[in-house]
């Protein structure tokens, strides 16, 4: 008998106690199945749906057949553009030995973690609990009814067999250890996403917001930028929090920080310079070899933290970068109605069908001194096509080393001139690249990812004052609303039916947040008044007695119904957003409820940022809103409009603006209008000091 350890929960522990045996039985009864994801809607489904694995989709069906047949479940999760999900693939789901066993031992559940982040989103609890880490692709073995018994992320062929007969085998000979372990992970997860209310009133204070950035800020890597682990995320909030925390304290060691990440960034090969576009990560700590996949939420993001750094440094690098995501996302990204798509896979698929990570991005030696002749020497210096930006097989990939204006200057040439010229070569590398075989667009129509794209639009808007931008957000909330949204129901993605669906709390939160931004961008009430709407629909459908908003409408098919997400990672949580959103609807509309459970939320995370701050870093970022001074700006008066817009070129991350040319009945503009002077009030909480009719003279009453 061989023993293997995994993870169970006791007490607050987790202590490695359960033992796999090498005996197994083959007599399995069973329903016949078949692979039946070709009528899937999912591009990743669809792209197993050739698999010889009888993978069926997600719902009550499979795991109806599982429980009658008293047949583990086998549930693998992905997306379409993760490079080791076909990896896993083509190794394992389309080698007929390792169907044979799948197939033999258990139901076979695929799911695209886009179209169900709730069900990714409750196994990743339990994959962490299980092994410490998580990852895609994630394999999970569950009971029939969908509790969780063993987790992993890519295994090799020959390992993910032993794997699957091991656990197969100690279900049918050790069922009574698998049931209470199961019970513990059950109970553990259930752990994970419960706070207890805080009874007593608690006091935000300053002292305690520095310990906590004074945490958060030992995990920054202080010469590569970014958190300090090998591999480099962007992290938004992470960023966001330390330009915020940075100008409203005047901490020059972490605004250097904020500059050097994004130049960083910037410079680094995550960044495609001849296209526009971030890419998810690199893998190692330089910013350098990405995982090649570009996603949507990494873009719209970065258009907005590139958006705001612009506005607080003037840094001319930052505002290229604005326009260079917005270029990309209009060239490879945009729908013919407007909207954006979800990713663009790492890989490239040959006609042969092999897979290559990264061969549409990368450039030999060779290739480069054919295309650009006698402009290589100065090309492979900026891009450093040697030793510094080498990958692997004679491949390079382009890696910025030396700053635009010293290079220029090492070449006597101006900072334009020189830019000028690097324009021409990239546009002429960006031609021969489009040749290649392109990878694979996941065209899906994520929602919650499209109002992550109006807010970066809006502060791209803000930042630069390019109705181009604004125009776009617009063009992409129409879209939404005509294809999307149904009254109060909002589809997760294109394709969902309305009716009978599961609602996603994190579609409203990020489309409160681009409708309140829709509103900061052009003054009118109606935004405002669309994101009250939906923000009582959640009150409704997700809001839960702990202060807090449950991850979806309708868990009833997960092994746990207390599915709450409160964790801020690559993107922030539904629940730090929605905190945000209350916090400033409560300013415009004088709403002391949605003020009040904003206070509790808040009230409730903290023990949560004290045990793990740099997981919540956005509930950091909106708890500034508590412990520094928040300002209302009330402008009104036949020019309050242009006033605003020439206010919100400026970064002010303590304060919302309200404005009308003309009478309004908004909490904050009421009973302020002047027929024939535009006044500004600076206010906290709605307590205003004497107006002012010019933007200086308001600057200076909020120093």
């Amino acid at each position: 008998m061989k023993i293997i350890a995994l993870k169970i929960m006791k007490d607050k522990h987790l202590v490695f106690l359960i033992f796999l045996s090498m005996f197994y039985s083959n007599n399995i009864t069973g329903q016949n199945m078949e692979n039946k994801l070709s009528n899937e809607t999912s591009l990743y489904l669809k792209q197993h749906a050739t698999n010889p694995v009888n993978w069926v989709p997600w719902g009550n069906q499979a795991l109806e057949i599982a429980k009658k047949n008293d047949k583990l479940l086998l549930i693998s999760i992905g997306y379409s553009s993760c490079h080791w999900c076909h990896v896993m693939e083509e190794e394992s789901f389309e080698n007929k030995d390792v169907a044979e066993v799948m197939n033999s031992k258990y139901i076979n559940i695929k799911v695209d973690r886009e179209e169900r982040p709730d069900i990714d989103e409750i196994y990743m609890k339990a994959l962490v609990l299980m092994t410490g880490s998580g990852g895609w692709p994630m394999n999970i073995i569950a009971l029939p009814d969908g509790t969780p018994i063993w987790g992993g992320t890519y295994v090799p062929k020959d390992q993910w067999i032993q794997v699957l007969n091991q656990v197969e085998g100690f279900y049918k000979t050790r069922k009574e250890d698998v049931l209470e372990y199961a019970k513990n992970v059950k109970d553990g997860v259930k752990k994970e996403s419960l706070i207890k209310p805080i009874t007593k009133e608690t006091k935000y204070t300053s002292d305690f917001q520095n310990k906590l950035v004074t945490k958060a800020f030992n995990f920054t890597d202080k010469v590569n930028g970014g958190i300090a682990v090998g591999q480099k995320f962007p992290l938004p909030s992470f960023i966001n929090f330390f330009l915020r925390y940075s100008k409203l304290n005047g901490n020059k060691e972490m605004e250097s920080f904020v500059k050097n990440t994004l130049t960083k960034i910037s410079q680094g090969g995550i960044n495609d310079r001849l296209e526009g576009g971030f890419h998810r990560y690199t893998v190692d700590n330089k910013w350098h070899i990405p995982h090649f996949e570009k996603m949507l939420y990494d873009n719209a993001q970065l258009l907005s933290v590139f958006s705001k750094a612009f506005m607080a440094f003037d840094e001319p690098r930052f505002k290229e970068e604005i326009y260079n995501i917005y270029d990309f996302l209009e060239l490879k990204m945009t729908s013919n109605d407007g909207l954006i798509f979800s990713s663009i896979s790492a890989d490239t698929n040959y006609q042969d069908g092999t897979k290559q990570e990264g061969d549409f991005y990368i450039w030999t030696q060779k290739e480069l001194k054919e295309i650009l002749k006698k402009d290589f020497n100065w090309v492979s210096k900026y891009y450093n096509i040697n030793e510094k930006g080498y990958w692997e097989r004679d491949n390079y990939v382009f890696y910025q080393t030396i700053s635009d204006e010293k290079f220029a200057s090492d070449m006597g040439m101006t900072t334009t001139e020189f830019k000028n010229n690097l324009k021409g070569i990239n546009k002429k590398l960006f031609n021969y690249r489009e040749k290649r075989i392109q990878p694979i667009i996941d065209t899906k129509i994520i929602f919650s990812w499209n109002a992550l794209t109006i807010r970066g639009l809006i502060d791209a808007y803000k930042a630069t004052g390019d109705n181009r931008f604004l125009e776009k957000a617009i063009e992409i909330n129409k879209t939404l609303e005509e294809k999307m949204i149904k009254g109060n129901k909002i589809a997760h993605t294109n394709g969902q039916i309305l009716k009978n669906q599961v609602l996603f709390f994190e579609d409203y939160s990020y489309y409160i947040d681009a409708l309140i931004g829709l509103y900061e961008a052009t003054y009118e009430i109606d935004w405002i008044e669309k994101a009250v709407a939906f923000t009582e629909f959640c009150n409704v459908e997700f809001q839960q007695e702990d202060y807090f908003y449950k991850f979806s409408s309708n868990q009833d098919l997960l092994y746990s119904d207390t599915l709450v997400q409160l964790e801020d990672g690559v993107t922030p949580s539904a629940n730090s957003i929605m905190n945000f959103n209350l916090f400033r609807l409560s300013h415009y509309l004088g709403n002391k409820d949605f003020s009040n459970y904003a206070d509790k939320m808040i009230n409730n995370i903290i023990a949560n940022l004290e045990n793990r701050v740099t997981d919540h870093m956005f509930w950091l970022w909106s708890s500034l809103n508590y412990s520094e001074s928040f300002f209302e700006l009330a402008i009104s008066g036949p020019d309050a409009k242009q006033k605003a817009k020439e206010l919100s070129l400026k970064y002010l991350p303590n304060a919302v603006i309200a404005a009308y040319n003309e009478p309004s009945d908004l909490y904050l503009l009421k009973d302020r209008f002047v027929k024939d002077v535009t006044y500004i009030y600076v206010c906290v909480n709605n307590t205003c000091k004497f107006p002012v009719t010019n933007i200086k003279e308001a600057l200076k009453l909020m120093d």
